[in-house]
């Protein structure tokens, strides 16, 4: 979620819970600033790629990092709210039955739970798709168009990364 921030730009939010049995809640209500990673696409490369031997084995990957504040969110009604906002983000058909259940059965299930709204103070962005071996773009670019042919979702996913940072195209 974003929302205007004091100075007129926008802030993000992010939300969640935890189990109130997971002990992490109780961490972050005595120290409620944290990071939150997020992993995106991320592949194996193997040397043989590239077109000398002089090459190691490398992880490429897509990754960003929030670095958040905490506010932990334990009223009944207010968990509720936050409950159907996460699920009518996820799964807007569930909400029907969340609506539905036993007010008993809810009551239960929230108190099992400990909401986060987490504002994000900063956040980074790293990709790591070896960028710094403009010779061997061509090789990485075709290894992971071949693993893409085989289904490989996260290949797919470097290539068109590849491809939005203006890498060096294949021919």
């Amino acid at each position: 979620e974003t929302q205007p921030d004091a100075a007129g730009g926008d802030t993000l939010t992010l939300w969640g819970h935890l189990s109130r049995a997971n002990p992490h809640w109780k961490i972050l209500a005595q120290r409620p600033q944290a990071l939150v990673a997020f992993r995106g696409a991320h592949s194996y490369l193997s040397p043989s790629v590239y077109p000398d031997v002089q090459r190691v084995p490398t992880w490429n990957y897509v990754a960003v990092h929030c670095h958040v504040q905490v506010e932990l969110v334990d009223d009944p009604e207010d968990k509720d709210s936050l409950l159907k906002c996460l699920i009518g983000e996820h799964e807007p058909a569930y909400a029907e039955q969340w609506r539905g259940l036993d007010a008993d059965y809810t009551r239960k299930m929230l108190a099992a739970i400990v909401g986060m709204r987490m504002r994000v103070l900063r956040w980074d962005c790293k990709l790591k798709l070896n960028q710094h071996r403009t010779e061997s773009v061509d090789a990485m670019r075709a290894a992971y168009q071949a693993h893409a042919e085989l289904g490989d979702d996260n290949a797919a996913e470097l290539l068109q990364w590849m491809e939005r940072l203006n890498m060096r195209q294949a021919g």
